[in-house]
């Protein structure tokens, strides 16, 4: 799975193995307030991407990349992924979902675009990991994602997830909720607009305080098919009223789907600026997919990542 704010969770693993038992101020990473529940990413092609999946991912992975592309599934789909964030530390993340569409179609006038009309998801997400004095951390979501198409040009999404984790490390354990939205419009042709929240709405209650996640935006724009093989997105990431991010991804289908590339680019611009590349490859056969994405992280603390997960259209 793709890991979001590498510097941040570092910062974070590398506060809690210091001490037994850190201050609050020592969990505050600047993705998410209270140090958990992190957004690490859904999958080896989302990787690839480089995070620009808000538009160019429309299965049952959108549970996690923007809600309103399931209303695309035209059968159901479920997805397995997992990875090793740290190479060097004893940490595993892993990921299931699976959603299918509802309610019927709607079809454009001449009947080439199709969309469910409605479309249901379900998501779960797991991290562990051992810190260096024996510690454990691990935490959990659960998530209930749904769209729904009014027309063959729109699409809106909702996701609800529900938060847990669980911990040894003093006052630091946590439950709570958080709200994803989304929008996809097709504007003409091949041209694609989105709009993405996560965490719009959330709330965190720790022993002996509550808090709320930090909220980003996902602006997209999308053209797909370019030459018949080739998709581009460009999404810009706005956290607390602030460019955050820059994501570029392209997506190369070949051999008449049986092998696609992916690449892209994380410029991120605030905390931790750096530039991030990313690479990623895929066969389709029948109703699979297996995929490998690598991210190029100058990142001492992570270096390369290694992303593997499998699709199956049901």
């Amino acid at each position: 799975m793709v890991l979001r704010g590498g510097k941040i969770f570092s910062l974070l693993i590398i506060s809690a193995v210091l001490v037994s038992s850190p201050p609050r101020s020592a969990l505050k990473a600047q993705s998410s307030k209270g140090g958990a529940f992190l957004p690490l990413g859904w999958g080896a092609k989302g990787a690839g991407l480089a995070d620009a999946a808000t538009i160019l991912i429309n299965d049952d992975r959108s549970v996690y990349w923007n809600p309103a592309n399931l209303s695309f599934l035209q059968s159901p789909r479920m997805t397995l992924g997992t990875t090793k964030p740290i190479p060097d530390m004893d940490v595993r993340y892993s990921v299931f979902s699976a959603a299918t569409g509802i309610l019927g179609e709607v079809k454009s006038p001449d009947g080439r675009k199709v969309m469910s009309r409605g479309a249901v998801g379900l998501s779960f997400s797991q991290m562990g990991l051992t810190l260096a004095q024996g510690s454990n951390w691990s935490e959990s979501s659960i998530g209930l994602s749904a769209s729904i198409a009014p027309n063959h040009y729109n699409s809106l999404g909702l996701t609800i997830k529900i938060l847990k984790n669980w911990t040894d490390v003093t006052d630091a354990g946590a439950s709570g909720y958080a709200i994803d939205i989304g929008w996809t419009a097709l504007l003409r042709n091949n041209l694609y607009l989105a709009a993405f929240g996560r965490n719009v709405s959330s709330r965190i209650k720790y022993p002996n305080s509550s808090e709320t996640l930090d909220g980003t935006w996902n602006l997209a724009v999308s053209y797909k098919d370019l030459f018949d093989i080739v998709s581009i997105e460009q999404d810009l990431v706005l956290k607390s009223g602030h460019t955050d991010r820059l994501l570029t991804g392209v997506e190369i289908n070949m051999f008449d789907n049986l092998l696609f590339l992916t690449t892209g680019i994380d410029k991120r611009l605030c905390e931790g600026a750096r530039t991030i590349y990313t690479l990623g490859f895929g066969t389709i056969y029948n109703f699979s997919e297996i995929a490998l994405g690598f991210r190029f992280d100058p990142e001492d603390a992570f270096g390369r990542q290694t992303i593997l997960s499998v699709s199956f259209a049901l």
